[in-house]
């Protein structure tokens, strides 16, 4: 469960109830790891149509999805944004390493069957690396197994942020133009301004609160601020908050794509692969 139902439900209503409208245009469930391995998905999103008239979308590695339990909860959404980055089990060991019980013929067998059951937006997302997938024949596989599934529309994104490997590389320009007019694919490989927002009244426990989840620049931490207090303070307690993070030993400070990132330093993950 991680995090009872009732415990997020209260933080949403909190967010909510703190708008003059609903200035939001959907509640999105994605959390800090896979949201289809939290037990309560299925409560989860029935209480959240029932506060709220905005839809529910699920961004997910997709899995589980050849589990019927797991279809029949995520399929209580609107919007379900899934993971597509590979096109057989060399590629997804390759780009992204799963359990050894999670194979490639397993998860394509379980997209196939939820588009079959789903009746809401399905869209695929496919994270474009250099020298893993972003070559003419990956591209056709990629393409040719979309056609399989028919998505609403397919996505496509680099590591903007920093990803968990160093060697990681955005595809060059040309690749992205590429498979966005051959295929019809839409880019998404850009990092959004102001997009965080806290309900933390103390800035610092705000911004520890979100890098947990998410990396984020100083101008991110910057447009959260301007949020909350006047232009002549956002100076002043940015530099607070970058003190804080720097004698932070929890909090790792990374340079990419000449932009200062802070994120939470994560011990290595014992995992069988």
């Amino acid at each position: 469960m991680y995090y009872s139902v009732e415990d997020i439900m209260a933080q949403l209503k909190q967010y909510i109830e703190s708008l003059d409208s609903e200035e939001y245009d959907v509640v999105t469930i994605v959390g800090d790891g896979e949201p289809t391995l939290y037990s309560g998905l299925g409560r989860l999103i029935d209480e959240i149509h029932a506060v709220q008239t905005r839809p529910v979308a699920i961004i997910s590695n997709g899995a589980l999805l050849f589990r019927p339990d797991v279809r029949e909860e995520v399929s209580r959404a609107d919007i379900v944004m899934l993971n597509f980055d590979s096109w057989d089990q060399e590629s997804l060991k390759r780009i992204n390493r799963p359990l050894s019980e999670l194979t490639f013929s397993k998860r394509m067998q379980g997209y196939r069957e939820f588009r079959e059951e789903f009746t809401g937006m399905l869209y695929l997302e496919v994270m474009m690396v250099k020298d893993l997938n972003d070559n003419d024949a990956a591209l056709e596989n990629l393409a040719r197994l979309a056609q399989q599934i028919q998505p609403d529309n397919v996505f496509i994104n680099t590591p903007v942020r920093p990803p968990a490997e160093s060697w990681v590389r955005i595809p060059d320009q040309d690749r992205l133009a590429k498979a966005a007019e051959i295929f019809g694919w839409s880019r998404i490989d850009y990092l959004p301004e102001g997009a965080f927002i806290s309900l933390s009244e103390d800035p610092v426990s705000g911004v520890l609160n979100i890098i947990s989840r998410h990396p984020m620049r100083l101008e991110d931490i910057r447009a959260l601020l301007a949020r909350r207090v006047t232009p002549e303070e956002i100076e002043g307690l940015l530099e607070n908050i970058r003190r804080a993070l720097a004698s932070n030993p929890s909090v790792e400070t990374i340079s990419y794509r000449s932009s200062t990132f802070y994120r939470i330093r994560r011990a290595p993950a014992k995992r069988k692969v």
